[in-house]
């Protein structure tokens, strides 16, 4: 069994140190993609400052890397599902009691929620932007119209905000879960906590996810500063009490 979790976690680990490239990767692409002028929405921006119809002109521009962006963030989505799915598993075998079966339902729906949230954002944008750029005055007031008066902006609004809850309950019980049977430390096991409560209340959320999917794709491979946790050394229980 332990030989089994190290196979496939070093197949994990992988996938960890890849969701976090793929996700940088994705913030990459998107601001090389932008004038400057206009500025990020999302908790913690007001939005008066955006320049829309730069913001709408840029994004027919760049379509292409726009693409390439929410396709990279999408992937990085599907290997964060691998991560958790890993763990989870890893919980079960530990202490089946703990790998309520609601969490890997969950494990499937956080992260696949989020990267249907952003294929339908990105489309209802680009067809905001489409015809902000076919016809008529190319204004702000004018893409300030579009967008307001697009449904599909609006639900892609309300599902970015849903997708995340769901993410950051399904990020906060998995990281309970394997801090409680000594898969992590309380360091990393409030990390992703704190990561999953940030990622609805904070713009740097996104950032201390992605982190937190590292160090747990370090951990599956066996670099750990101070070795790994115990439970990674049994199959039984070893909950961690130090940091």
């Amino acid at each position: 069994m332990l030989a089994r979790e190290r196979r496939r976690g070093r197949l994990v680990g992988v996938a960890g140190i890849a969701s976090v490239a793929a996700m940088l990767g994705a913030v990459m692409l998107a601001s090389a993609a932008t004038s400057g002028s206009a500025r990020p929405t999302g908790p913690g921006f007001t939005d008066e400052p955006i320049d829309r119809a730069r913001h709408l002109a840029d994004f027919h521009e760049h379509a292409g890397t726009h693409t390439g962006s929410a396709s990279l963030r999408v992937l990085g989505l599907v290997l964060v599902a691998l991560v958790g799915l890993y763990l989870w598993s890893l919980v079960r075998t530990r202490d089946a009691a703990v790998a309520r079966p609601y969490l890997l339902w969950l494990t499937v729906l956080g992260p696949g929620l989020v990267a249907a949230a952003t294929i339908f954002g990105f489309a209802a944008l680009q067809h905001v932007a489409d015809l902000f750029m076919a016809s008529g005055a190319r204004t702000t007031p004018r893409a300030k119209q579009l967008i307001d008066d697009s449904g599909a902006m609006r639900v892609a609004s309300v599902a970015d905000g849903l997708s995340r809850i769901v993410f950051a309950v399904w990020l906060a019980l998995l990281a309970t879960a394997a801090m409680r049977v000594g898969l992590l430390s309380r360091f990393l096991g409030y990390w992703g906590v704190a990561g999953a409560g940030s990622f609805v209340l904070l713009p740097i959320g996104d950032a201390m996810v992605a982190a937190w999917v590292g160090s747990i794709g370090v951990l599956a491979l066996g670099y750990w500063p101070g070795g790994r946790p115990p439970a990674w050394r049994s199959t039984t229980p070893q909950p961690v009490e130090a940091i």
